[in-house]
């Protein structure tokens, strides 16, 4: 079984080579258990990676290490850059991929990761024991200090939480945060609208859509002209899996416009980067910084 001082030796063997060879050795890491003489973490079958993600395999990692990298360089810029000493939350982690890139920065006791779902968080226990998964709610609080974090990463959540767990995350984070500390999240950009439209237009041609979340697109902000409204009134988007009392209310397919960031949550953070730019990532980027208090 995989153990801590297997985490730890991955930690000292690569620490010091480049992001870009970094992603290489995970990528044979999908083949090779051993590189360099230390043992590597292990991967959830291909099925629950793609349940996730909707891909798996080294499309997967790729994906995952485009973030990776956004995260890194806004740390650096924002004057925060991710060091060994530093402790680190993914928010909604899955089977651990995005903390498994910071396995070569960040020492392993100091790495976390967060997720609701038991089936994910069995599974990244299971891969990556060393490391430290943690069960949460629907709502906060987690069980961790308040001021404990340096930094917490959030890929592909806020992408789909409503207003009203979206807030309350956030305040989560900034209790968590240290000062000057970092929240990184993604979330549905404007083009999302169209996009769904697209999909509508597509399934009424008789054109069968392939994947099932292609479905809940297609069901999602059917009214086009009054989401784009909203969207240019700083209003946030959100569009429902179901109706409620249905816990999955809370839950379905969110875009959130930076007026609203920086009107809802600008007393919080500060917001350092709100990227939206396809070339670079397929969701917006938000970089928050704790406002010293």
């Amino acid at each position: 079984m995989y153990q801590a001082s297997d985490a730890s030796a991955v930690f000292e063997t690569f620490r010091n080579r480049s992001d870009e060879d970094w992603l290489n050795i995970l990528v044979s890491s999908l083949r090779v258990p051993e590189i360099d003489g230390v043992p590597m973490p292990i991967f959830p079958t291909e099925s629950l990676q793609q349940e996730i993600h909707g891909h798996s395999g080294e499309v997967s990692l790729h994906e995952a290490h485009v973030f990776y990298r956004e995260i890194k360089s806004y740390c650096a810029y924002a004057g925060r850059p991710v060091r060994a000493e530093n402790r680190v939350l993914d928010f909604g982690c899955g089977w651990g991929r995005v903390t498994r890139l910071f396995m070569k920065d960040v020492r392993p006791e100091n790495l976390f990761g967060v997720d609701s779902t038991s089936r994910f968080l069995m599974e990244a226990r299971r891969c990556n024991p060393a490391l430290n998964f943690l069960a949460g709610n629907l709502v906060p609080p987690l069980v961790l200090e308040a001021g404990s974090f340096d930094l917490i990463t959030s890929w592909s959540v806020f992408s789909h939480l409503d207003e009203f767990l979206s807030g309350h995350w956030v305040r989560e984070f900034h209790r968590l945060l240290k000062p000057g500390g970092l929240a990184i999240i993604t979330t549905q950009s404007r083009r999302f609208i169209s996009f769904c439209a697209e999909l509508r237009a597509r399934r009424a041609s008789g054109i069968k859509l392939e994947h099932g979340w292609y479905e809940a697109c297609a069901d999602s902000f059917t009214d086009e002209a009054l989401a784009n409204t909203r969207y240019e009134a700083g209003r946030f988007l959100h569009a429902a899996s179901a109706k409620p009392p249905h816990p999955q209310a809370h839950y379905g397919e969110a875009i959130i416009p930076r007026n609203y960031v920086v009107k809802n949550w600008g007393h919080l953070f500060q917001m350092i980067e709100f990227l939206d730019n396809p070339v670079r990532l397929p969701q917006v980027m938000i970089v928050l910084q704790k406002i010293n208090s």
